[in-house]
């Protein structure tokens, strides 16, 4: 059994000069470099500097507009399938729990012209980032 590191705050460091780990083959664009060293600096995952970072480092540390308009299949296509299924179901599931719910209230009309769309951007566009986050800097990809 290895004896824990002193040093290790938690969180892993990311610096965009040091190789890529090596079970991970992703090569990183400039973008993808520049978004995590602001995540690093807003304090990680858990983001306890977030503060200090300016209003369009925030909105690019935690929303992605690509993973908003493709959903799932961005998903796919960075090779986090598994996280983009369960938020599909996820939202799936809650969106017609929400319907269902509004038509045994009698809400049922009201809802008539909704489109339930933006569900489905605003879950894939929030959390895209800090899933990609955690598969590249973090090796952790999956829920299964």
């Amino acid at each position: 059994m290895s004896q824990p590191n002193a040093e290790h705050t938690g969180t892993p460091s990311f610096d965009p000069a040091a190789p890529a780990p090596a079970t991970d083959t992703v090569e990183l664009s400039d973008t993808w470099k520049k978004r995590f060293a602001q995540m690093e600096r807003a304090g990680g995952l858990k983001m306890t500097k977030f503060k200090e970072l300016s209003f369009f480092e925030r909105m690019n540390c935690t929303f992605n507009g690509w993973a908003a308009i493709f959903g799932i299949f961005y998903y796919i296509s960075k090779g986090m399938w598994k996280r983009g299924l369960v938020y599909w179901v996820m939202t799936f599931v809650g969106l017609l729990l929400l319907a269902l719910i509004a038509t045994l209230a009698g809400l049922d009309d009201m809802l008539s012209g909704v489109h339930f769309g933006g569900a489905w951007a605003g879950v894939y566009g929030a959390m895209a980032n800090r899933d990609y986050y955690k598969k590249v800097v973090l090796n952790d990809n999956g829920w299964f």
